[in-house]
């Protein structure tokens, strides 16, 4: 258990290094952030038989892995079709091992999250942030979801940015590996829809542009019957075996404090205009998630998943700005608290974390 601390006081002494302006050179030295990023990559693309979902991937591995492109389009064409698993079967077939596959997942995981938290004001305050739950159950947990919620992170900057083109084909990447992804992609465009009309204007001026268009409503058109049905599946063969989500409602309202301390002082976070509005769809989001966790744990817990990337850059934010009546250096303080607490709490009393106790990993065993 103690190697799970190890990058969490690391990543405690750059965010304190980063408060206090110390070491700036190499805080700030991209090749240094590269490297942690390496590391996180190893620590979770290489760890062995961590993650209550692990078992199930190695199916899923195994499942592609012994076929070829022949044998898989004929044994899986609806499949492929409606792009489940498309994203997996295109990882698989890059493997030579299930470690292999990990590794090229948690490529997709750690990159875009280091990249969304380099974009913040603290970001090893974000990676820490980030490192309890997040990296640790998410990251090394259900694979597929981890590196879709990292790309909507980045997502996130494409759309503030006005690089719709770009979010388009990152959005159908991640449905390809999964589903449930399209449902933030497509949300947080609500507030720019203006800017999306006056693009797709564009649009129709350029042949090249029209087909690329056509092609990508037709992709997501095919795919929300799929995920319609693949839910409607879930709840008739599935809804009373799966063992209920008993930390759903804990992780909601993890998510849940920072978007309603957003809504309440949006006026002082200093964040763009496009910002603010997707950080609204994001609490918007939330409150209807309230009633399904009542409903169905599972599905609720899922779906909540895609509030981090929200509630990381918001609680990060905070200690910049005086929305308490405290020195934001207490509020420092707590988070590290606040981190360090559930990383003590999760390990030791979670339902699940027998699936990640005791950390191993390849590296280790030679």
């Amino acid at each position: 258990m103690i190697l799970y601390f190890i990058p969490f006081i690391f990543l405690y002494l750059l965010s304190e290094s980063e408060n206090f302006n110390l070491f700036n050179k190499v805080l700030n030295n991209k090749y240094f952030y590269y490297l942690l990023s390496i590391f996180f990559i190893v620590f979770i693309g290489l760890r062995s038989e961590i993650g209550c979902d692990w078992d199930a991937y190695i199916t899923l591995y195994e499942k592609y892995s012994s076929q070829d492109f022949g044998e898989i389009l004929t044994n899986n064409f609806s499949s492929i079709l409606n792009l489940d698993n498309f994203g997996n079967i295109l990882i698989t077939k890059l493997s030579n091992n299930i470690y292999t596959f990990n590794t090229l997942y948690s490529i997709l995981f750690v990159i875009p999250l280091f990249y969304f938290c380099s974009e913040l004001e603290r970001k090893y305050l974000a990676l820490l942030i980030s490192y309890p739950y997040y990296i640790i159950v998410v990251g090394m947990g259900p694979l597929r979801q981890a590196a879709c919620i990292s790309f909507l992170m980045v997502s996130i900057i494409l759309i503030i940015r006005k690089k719709y083109y770009s979010h388009y084909l990152l959005s159908i990447f991640s449905l390809s590996i999964h589903q449930s992804s399209i449902l933030l992609n497509a949300l947080i465009l609500l507030p720019n829809l203006g800017n999306i009309t006056k693009l797709i204007k564009k649009i129709f001026s350029n042949r090249y542009s029209i087909f690329i268009l056509i092609s990508i409503l037709i992709i997501i058109g095919v795919s929300f019957p799929s995920i319609i049905y693949s839910t409607f599946y879930y709840f008739k063969f599935y809804g009373d075996k799966v063992p209920k989500a008993k930390s759903a409602i804990l992780l909601w309202i993890m998510n849940f404090i920072p978007l309603i301390i957003f809504i309440i002082n949006s006026t002082k976070f200093n964040f763009e205009y496009s910002l603010k509005r997707i950080l609204t769809i994001f609490a918007i989001f939330s409150f209807l998630l309230l009633p399904l966790i009542f409903f169905n744990t599972v599905i609720a817990y899922r779906l909540s998943l895609y509030l981090f990337p929200a509630s990381i850059l918001i609680t990060s934010k905070i200690p910049d700005l005086d929305l308490f009546q405290f020195k934001n250096s207490y509020f420092i303080n707590i988070i590290y608290a606040l981190s360090f607490s559930s990383l003590i709490i999760w390990l030791n009393f979670a339902f699940h974390s027998s699936c990640w106790v005791p950390y191993k990993n390849i590296l280790l065993d030679n």
